[in-house]
């Protein structure tokens, strides 16, 4: 199968199949942003189930306070994070890179900052913070290193045609595109022209009024005009159909269908986000770029992956919830134990977990003597 052959991503790095494990919350980070043992027994469990290239959960690049969530915003996370990628070398033959994001305020009051609430000495600063945070993890040694351009936050927000300003940052898509050129360019020289470089968006955002593929396409040819190695793309995961629910911060993922669209449900079909990056391909193909595209979506079994593979729909498969519910997925399926593997129901329970701040686990690792725990090898 294609799907378990090596791949190279820009002849800068060799992966071992086409599989990646694209970034899914854990909530198992300290609140102060630390490496815990158990996130790395986690990602462990990714790199010995045979993934390609492991991205991981959001890394924030700012210094404020996020909860558990991993960061990179000073070096004091240097160490940890060497930890953490150090154990996946010396367990696996995996790739790793970090997917570094900047978000805005959010609080359970219902107050939300927005990116027309920025001032241009905010917003000026913040290619810088993700320049320090690249070379922060090219010292840590990860192998690649991704842009969260995507969903909900900030960097998204700002090439969204939600976006108000009334400055060089917004209006136009020239304008809008503006801040993202000079992170992806800052980026770039901070890690030097050999270290791959991605960077994750939206193919469509599903509300009124947001992005659509028209949109999409011209982000696309930008960001691969700037060398981007890879382009990750994923849908939705918008704030502004997200519905409010009480003491709880505004969550873009568990309410309204852009939501649905970032991690489809059961009731949605297969692979049903594949054809936005499809047709992004495409069209980077005929204006001469090529990136390596990734795409992501209910891909519930590497039969479907290999069909998106064939088709020529993507050049990786990015597959989260089915490999949380059974991270030694690609090795089964690669050693023809389809039988073996725990199928995820996409219940999306583990949605629901990350939006209530608990511990990110699959439902069906619940075993009958109560203990909770992934399926072996």
């Amino acid at each position: 199968m294609k799907l378990f052959e090596p791949y190279n991503i820009a002849g800068k790095l060799e992966l071992p199949n086409r599989i990646v494990m694209p970034p899914l919350v854990t909530r198992l980070a300290t609140n102060e942003g630390e490496v815990t043992e158990e996130l790395m027994d986690r990602y462990l469990l990714y790199a010995r189930g045979g993934v390609g290239l492991i991205i991981t959960e959001a890394v924030s690049v700012k210094k404020q306070k996020s909860g558990p969530l991993l960061r990179l915003s000073e070096d004091r996370f240097i160490p940890g994070l060497k930890g953490l990628v150090d154990q996946i070398h010396d367990a696996s033959n995996s790739k790793v890179a970090p997917q570094l994001i900047h978000f805005l305020k959010i609080s359970r009051s219902g107050y939300r900052q927005k990116v027309e609430d920025l001032t241009l000495e905010e917003i000026r600063a913040i290619p810088q913070l993700f320049a320090e945070a690249a070379c922060r993890a090219r010292e840590v040694g990860f192998d690649a290193l991704e842009l969260h351009f995507a969903h909900a936050y900030t960097m998204s927000s700002f090439l969204s045609r939600h976006n108000k300003r009334k400055d060089d940052y917004g209006g136009s898509l020239k304008n809008r595109l503006r801040l993202a050129q000079v992170v992806v360019e800052r980026t770039r020289s901070a890690i030097g022209d050999n270290m791959v470089l991605g960077a994750r968006m939206n193919g469509e955002e599903f509300t009124l009024g947001g992005n659509t593929l028209k949109q999409s396409r011209e982000i696309a040819l930008s960001l691969a005009g700037l060398g981007l190695d890879y382009i990750s793309i994923t849908a939705g995961g918008k704030f502004e159909d997200a519905v409010a629910r009480d003491g709880r911060a505004l969550d873009p993922y568990t309410t309204g269908y852009s939501g649905h669209r970032a991690m489809p449900p059961a009731w949605m079909p297969e692979k049903v986000n594949a054809y936005l990056c499809a047709d992004i391909k495409r069209t980077l193909d005929r204006q001469g770029h090529n990136p390596t595209m990734i795409t992501a979506g209910r891909i519930p079994t590497a039969s479907v992956a290999e069909e998106v593979l064939e088709a020529g729909d993507a050049d990786l498969v990015a597959v989260a919830r089915p490999i949380l519910c059974d991270p030694f997925w690609p090795r089964k399926y690669h050693e023809g134990r389809d039988k073996d593997v725990q199928k995820c129901i996409y219940c999306n329970a583990c949605r629901d977990m990350d939006a209530a701040h608990q511990k990110v686990v699959c439902v069906q690792w619940k075993r009958k003597n109560g203990s909770v725990a992934p399926p072996q090898s």
